[in-house]
């Protein structure tokens, strides 16, 4: 349970890939906020979720490998909110121009 199979650095480098495709692969397939979600788009979001697991902790089921892992996704969110709030340029490219439906 304590025991980690791979390096911790490994596990950071595998959440950042990771999470660096979600976003970009999210950000070109569809501009929706979660109250605009339909119950068929939670559903890809759970299925997604499970198939980048195996990416993320390379097979490791350790406690702390996972937390590794969770971390460094939530500290990727508050860079990327961060960034976003401060640059213009960076909110545009990850969170795209509001359009008039």
């Amino acid at each position: 349970m304590w025991n980690i199979s791979l390096p911790w650095w490994e596990f950071v480098v595998r959440g950042v890939a990771v999470y660096g495709f979600l976003l970009i692969i999210l950000r070109v397939t569809g501009k929706r906020n979660t109250g605009q979600l339909a119950p068929f788009d939670l559903v890809l979001l759970l299925l997604l979720s499970n198939a980048v697991q195996n990416s993320m902790n390379g097979g490791d089921t350790s406690l702390v490998g996972g937390i590794i892992s969770a971390t460094t996704l939530i500290g990727l969110h508050y860079g990327v909110a961060f960034l976003t709030f401060r640059n213009k340029t960076m909110e545009r490219l990850v969170e795209g121009l509001p359009r008039t439906l």
